[in-house]
């Protein structure tokens, strides 16, 4: 008899819990106001050159509608956007004669690339070309070892006669990088600020400025390098191409020629200065036209890639506003809806280019029932936002994580009514809300109660 009482006072006790819960947790959400407590701009420097930015973009309170817009702009410029000078230095040593397996010479594969990446470069406005070529003259160990073929120019007729004058002039003996590049940083002007310093060659340099005789390391390397970190010191960038060089020995040093290059340029994944091209011969016109090409259109080092944004919203904000997207991303791809597990969208941006601005925006619209215990309360529409990218890295390489909980606050109010005469009834109080399935499960308690309640007397009566 104890435990049927236990029984029926827990049976009461979930009713009042259920009662309390959905007609005192709920309300009608056509009461209240919406206000914009805080109108605060999230902002996130991804990099020094690139910006998030997280706003209220638009709003109707009447509606009780909010529209938040996110936006990442890479204001990187691209290098040939403003006035730039390039010039290449060509190697016009007899080696560069030698028939490869395209068919052709070497210096033909050569010529015809550059011709390619000349005309695409002129094709800007802001580029002028220079063209210099160099080996060994009459007086080796001089600045003659190197040949100025024609000055800066935007005439791209003159520069495809000047690579064709160097392409039927490979005459001299030994490599003289040195000369070549020392010759074309004379050609700059004081006024550009983009200048550029294109090496094609087949050899390891192996006579510099102030020696003359053949030496393929000690101070050959040494005046050549020093040469090329100089140049790079003083604002030049210089983009190396080195083909035709094989791991043989070289008699005089014992090294292969390979590592004779890398004394001097490094390796392409350390170069001594700017980008090292270490190729075949069957890679001079994918190298020349379009590798080399990219880097000085479009180089990598300020792209973003990978970026991937991470925006949290609140609990109260799931539950209390219907979510949707206003403009989906012009630039990569958006989570379909609010991952409810994380609370959170995801949006996945391959590449952002320069000058590129990513945008989407989306919509946060009050319910018609909501959780009374949010009314007063200032709420934030977000509870914070996460960036990475490849760009952005630990010390031990994995992506940084970017964040910032700056975001929007917003408000529910009840405004007071107005006040009336007291000798007239007054509209009736609105009820809190109730739902369906709320006056479903008390229902289901009362009849479960009345059940067991019957059932209890009818077995009490027995007894008795």
């Amino acid at each position: 008899m104890k435990i049927s009482r236990k029984i029926c006072s827990i049976i009461l006790l979930l009713i009042i819990l259920l009662s309390t819960n959905i007609f005192a947790a709920t309300t009608s959400s056509k009461n209240t106001s919406l206000e914009i407590v805080e109108n605060n701009i999230c902002t996130i420097n991804v990099t020094d050159k690139a910006v998030f930015e997280k706003k209220l973009v638009d709003y109707n309170l009447e509606k009780k509608q909010l529209s938040i817009g996110l936006k990442i702009t890479n204001n990187a410029i691209a290098p040939l956007d403003k006035p730039s000078e390039i010039v290449l230095v060509i190697d016009n040593s007899l080696s560069m004669k030698e028939t490869i397996s395209t068919g052709g010479s070497r210096m033909e594969a050569v010529a015809d690339s550059a011709k390619l990446l000349a005309t695409e470069l002129l094709k800007l406005d802001t580029v002028k070309l220079s063209i210099v070529s160099f080996s060994t003259g009459d007086n080796e160990g001089t600045i003659t070892d190197a040949k100025l073929r024609i000055a800066l120019t935007n005439s791209k007729d003159s520069v495809m006669e000047a690579i064709t004058e160097v392409s039927n002039d490979a005459s001299g003996k030994r490599t003289d990088i040195e000369a070549g590049i020392t010759l074309a940083s004379q050609q700059f002007t004081g006024t550009c600020e983009n200048k550029f310093i294109i090496l094609l060659t087949d050899g390891v340099p192996n006579i510099s400025l102030g020696t003359n005789k053949i030496q393929y390391s000690g101070t050959t390397a040494i005046n050549t390098k020093t040469a090329l970190t100089k140049l790079h010191n003083d604002g030049i960038q210089i983009l190396s191409m080195m083909t035709g060089v094989t791991n043989d020995i070289e008699s005089q040093t014992g090294k292969t020629y390979k590592e004779l290059a890398e004394e001097v340029f490094g390796t392409p994944e350390k170069p001594t200065v700017g980008k090292f091209y270490y190729i075949t011969d069957n890679e001079i016109e994918e190298t020349v036209s379009k590798t080399i090409l990219n880097q000085l259109v479009a180089p990598e080092d300020d792209l973003l890639t990978n970026i991937d944004i991470y925006d949290y919203f609140p609990q109260e904000i799931i539950d209390n506003f219907n979510f949707e997207y206003v403009t989906s991303p012009n630039l990569g791809k958006v989570s379909e809806d609010i991952d409810l597990q994380n609370n959170m969208i995801v949006w996945h941006i391959d590449k952002l280019g320069y000058g590129e601005t990513a945008t989407l925006s989306y919509k946060l619209t009050l319910k018609d029932n909501i959780n009374e215990e949010i009314i007063s309360v200032v709420l934030d529409t977000n509870t914070k936002v996460d960036i990475t990218t490849d760009k952005v890295l630990n010390e031990d390489g994995s992506k940084k994580i970017i964040t910032s909980d700056v975001t929007p606050k917003v408000k529910l109010t009840i405004p007071e009514p107005p006040k009336q005469d007291n000798t007239v009834a007054p509209d009736p109080i609105p009820q809190t809300g109730t739902t369906i399935l709320g006056i479903l499960l008390i229902s289901v308690a009362l009849v479960a109660c009345l059940v067991v309640g019957i059932r209890l007397y009818i077995k009490n009566k027995e007894l008795k």
